[in-house]
């Protein structure tokens, strides 16, 4: 009997089941590597248990994890393996490089995570993006902006989900800003950055053999408390198809210049009044349901396509579909959960839903958002005219209710 292609998931995350389905349907044998207490396990037909993911990562024990993974590979061969955060990328490429996997390099994982990495890359190839510097202390944020001018960006090098991320006005600010983001770092880096002015959008693209196949492009709300959270989407972005051409060309540079030639790729691009910049290449699927908002309007599933890719077969890249999905996320939610309810849809409001997903549960505490991984809740409509699926994720987004009670009251009480 021939060995149905084994795939190891690494820490799969709350909203990627997904990705989990889909290998389901392949009829591959899922392992999932992860410590014990990952919801998302009970989708594996095998589990590998592993200490704290994030822990190891901090404390220095990544080797433990290797060391675990090709112990499982020596037992029982993978035929691929995927993880969808970004840290992992670098993991993930040196094992693909011991086990003779397609997918990521150890090099093109790094340049895909660590953003002092990918903008030197970035600039060996010629890409546009904004101009930056690598700082470990306040005093090179200081001559950045100096020279460069007001506002700027700090950001970890190591980090994602806008984590630590801001935009500063002032040098008080930033060095608040380079205080937080050097905390946040796991290797103790920052980079400040020009800020660039315009829209922004994502370019959701399928890489094989070194060939870039643009699927979707999507158009961010960028803002929430911080000014840096990535709110909401609309899938396809409003532009024209002169612009839609150059962000494509942009990003399909941006990617190789990363050195991945197999899998999927994310690639946040803000539209300048100088044309395209590059703001970041993630060498992964998109999160916050992006996957789910691409599938409704191309018919095309990106987890299938990176299955397909990982194991030398041609992935299914043609439009299917069409229509337009719109995603809206509540983060200014605060306080203490006292319930959490979804009120009854209409019938046209029930057949644009797509999704309704929500990250909190009565009894969590909520302080003011910081990163994209405390959001609250996400909706997504997917309709026929733009029009019509904004209104159906609005409304949407107001039938889902979270009741909460100030903390201070709570405290009070």
């Amino acid at each position: 009997m021939t060995q149905p292609p084994r795939v190891l998931v690494i820490r799969p995350s709350k909203e990627r089941e997904a990705a989990l389905r889909t290998l389901a349907r392949t009829g591959a044998e899922i392992v999932v590597a992860d410590h014990p207490d990952n919801d998302l396990a009970g989708f594996a037909d095998v589990q590998l248990p592993l200490p704290r993911v994030p822990d190891a990562f901090r404390t220095g024990r990544v080797g433990e994890l290797e060391d675990r993974i090709a112990e499982f590979h020596a037992r029982s061969p993978l035929t691929a393996i995927l993880a969808d955060f970004d840290y992992l990328l670098p993991l993930v490429g040196r094992l693909n490089e011991r086990f003779g996997l397609r997918g990521h390099t150890e090099a093109s994982g790094l340049a895909c995570s660590h953003k002092r990495h990918q903008r030197a890359a970035l600039d060996r190839a010629g890409v546009p993006q904004p101009r930056w510097a690598h700082c470990r202390s306040r005093a090179a944020a200081h001559e950045f902006a100096r020279t460069t001018g007001w506002p700027v960006v700090v950001k970890p090098a190591d980090r994602s989900a806008s984590c630590a991320v801001a935009v500063v006005h002032d040098l008080p600010a930033l060095d608040a800003a380079v205080d937080a983001a050097l905390a946040e770092s796991w290797d103790g880096e920052a980079l400040v950055e020009e800020y660039l002015d315009g829209p922004e959008v994502s370019v959701e693209a399928v890489v094989a053999d070194g060939a870039v196949t643009t699927v979707a492009v999507t158009g961010k709300g960028i803002g929430g408390r911080t000014g840096t959270l990535k709110l909401d989407a609309e899938t396809p972005a409003r532009l024209g198809a002169g612009e839609r051409a150059a962000v494509e060309r942009a990003a399909a540079d941006a990617v190789l210049a990363c050195g991945l030639l197999d899998g999927p790729a994310h690639t946040e691009v803000r539209l300048t009044a100088h044309g395209p910049r590059i703001v970041e290449v993630n060498g992964r699927i998109g999160g916050v349901f992006i996957s789910h908002m691409v599938r409704a309007v191309t018919g095309v599933d990106l987890y299938r396509a990176w299955y397909d890719v990982l194991h030398g077969t041609e992935p299914e890249l043609a439009p299917r579909a069409d229509g337009f999905a719109v995603r809206r996320c509540v983060s200014d939610t605060e306080g203490l959960v006292e319930s959490v309810e979804m009120t009854a849809l209409p019938a046209e409001l029930a057949a644009a839903h797509l999704l309704t997903r929500c990250f909190v549960r009565p009894g969590d505490r909520l302080a003011p958002i910081e990163n994209g991984n405390e959001m609250r809740a996400a909706v997504v409509a997917h309709a026929d005219t733009r029009e019509a699926a904004v209104e159906a994720a609005d409304a949407l987004a107001a039938h889902l209710v979270i009741r909460t009670t100030p903390l201070s009251q709570e405290a009070g009480a």
